[in-house]
């Protein structure tokens, strides 16, 4: 099987309690069957335990039924599984075992990566303003431990966009500044598509993205503060630029979600290569909208700021096929 993964995907490890978030909060945590079957044979109080909290989700699929502060009820007080605690990491079930990892499948070819919504994940992306590379690799198919999508109709077209994407990637790599650097993408793009493309205003962003659906209560106050405030915010844009030299780390976080999004593109009903790819030209550029506000606010910007910012995109947006969809629509 031919792999494609970021250089940094092996280095990637849970830092368990040690993360400020918890992908076991807020999250439904869905249970496959063969793990269901594994449920059903572990004996004593612990195993009554588990089945006790398996429930039915609206579309009958078996999930962990979360406590009154969304938590999963095996996420004890300490941060940590009580699943790995008693019966190991082999007993968690599919998805949690392969969070945050993400699989896009194509005929001959797999790509995986990591998510954004993890903060180690956006850790080992933005520690260093160095290049991200993407190794293609042959490696043995029990490697990857999902089940293959092999639909050799997309062949030639994800071909297409593998070369057109490290075009995108060498460019991204370049020592240009950013907006160059867009620029030069748009026009690659553009002699692909034979069309113009024309991006979306910073207005109209915050438009499109006023229509998701909220992951929570925070996004929507979140939002709505940098929505309401952002002019004042746009006047501090050139300062910003000044003092924070965010040319290379736009460019990585630019070129990862072109890495997980614009394949998308050669399955998409309604949206092709050119939605996909003003997708993810908006996403950074919102990206950086809430880098200034933090800026603006605290008069610096941390790596841990931007860790956050990035993270909260993330899970709000790209870990939403809802909003994903509705921002990729071809109108």
């Amino acid at each position: 099987m031919v792999v494609t993964r970021p250089d940094f995907y092996k280095n990637f490890k849970c830092i368990a309690d040690k993360c400020t978030d918890s992908c076991c909060i807020g999250w439904e945590i869905v249970v496959d069957r063969k793990t269901r079957e594994k449920y059903n044979n572990i004996t004593g109080d612990f195993g009554e335990k588990i089945r006790a909290n398996l429930v039915k989700d609206e579309e009958n699929a078996t999930c962990f039924k979360l406590d009154e502060n969304e938590r999963c009820p095996f996420l004890n007080k300490n941060n940590l599984c009580d699943i790995i605690i008693n019966c190991g990491e082999d007993a968690l079930c599919g998805i949690c075992t392969e969070h945050p990892r993400f699989y896009n499948e194509f005929s001959e070819s797999i790509e995986c990566g990591l998510g954004l919504c993890c903060e180690e994940v956006c850790r080992l992306l933005l520690e260093t303003d160095e290049p991200c590379n993407y190794v293609t690799e042959i490696v043995p198919e029990d490697e990857i431990s999902i089940g293959f999508y092999l639909d050799e109709s997309v062949h030639e077209d994800y071909i297409a966009i593998y070369t057109l994407r490290a075009e995108m990637f060498e460019i991204l790599n370049s020592d240009i500044n950013f907006d160059d650097k867009i620029n030069t993408l748009k026009k690659l793009v553009e002699k692909t598509i034979k069309e113009e493309i024309v991006f979306d205003s910073d207005g109209a962003i915050l438009a499109r993205y006023d229509e998701t659906e909220p992951i929570n209560s925070e996004w929507t106050e979140y939002f709505n503060s940098l929505k309401d405030n952002i002019c004042e915010y746009l006047e501090k844009e050139k300062p910003f630029d000044e003092a924070t030299n965010g040319n290379k780390l736009y460019s990585k976080i630019l070129s990862y979600i072109i890495f997980r999004h614009l394949s998308s593109s050669v399955y998409g009903d309604n949206a092709g290569l050119k939605e996909y790819f003003n997708f993810c030209i908006s996403a950074v550029r919102f990206i950086k909208l809430c880098d200034i506000k933090t800026y603006c606010e605290k008069n610096q910007l941390t790596l841990t700021d931007r860790i956050e910012n990035v993270k909260r995109w993330s899970k709000q947006i790209e870990y939403s096929d809802l909003n994903v969809d509705l921002l990729t629509f071809d109108e």
